[in-house]
């Protein structure tokens, strides 16, 4: 389903990824749409270590990028970095799979920062539990 939606989305841009784990799905990102950069965010350094690891062995480290630290806070940065939609850069796909009671707030904060491109598609993890009523 991952990677159908991540090939669905509007050509262009960048994908995001909010809550890397390991890096696995960064790495199926990056090979589902070749030549397409990544940001993928991870809170944890322990699996942030895991991760940039992992996708250097996937041989994708100049697609995918690893940030530390909370969404709330990389995610202003990230428009410096990707541009924003309104100048052609931002994101065209976003995989939110981080703490489900974050999805709204971060949604907020990629539309009010213009990082999203227009049609851009956003899949969402984890919304049963803890609850992330608005994507359901």
């Amino acid at each position: 389903v991952l990677v159908a939606a991540a090939q669905a989305a509007p050509s262009g841009g960048s994908m995001l990824e909010i809550g890397a784990y390991i890096g696995h799905s960064a790495v199926r990102l990056a090979a589902a749409r070749p030549g397409t950069r990544v940001a993928t965010l991870e809170v944890d350094p322990v699996h942030v270590v895991i991760a940039r690891n992992l996708i250097a062995f996937a041989g994708l480290g100049k697609e995918v990028s690893v940030w530390t630290g909370y969404s709330r806070e990389l995610l202003p940065l990230l428009a410096a970095k990707y541009g924003r939609a309104d100048d052609g850069g931002g994101f065209s796909f976003v995989f939110m799979d981080q703490r489900g009671s974050r999805y709204e707030e971060d949604l907020a904060a990629l539309v009010r920062l213009n990082l999203l491109r227009p049609g851009a598609v956003i899949v969402a993890d984890n919304v049963l539990k803890p609850g992330a009523p608005l994507f359901l």
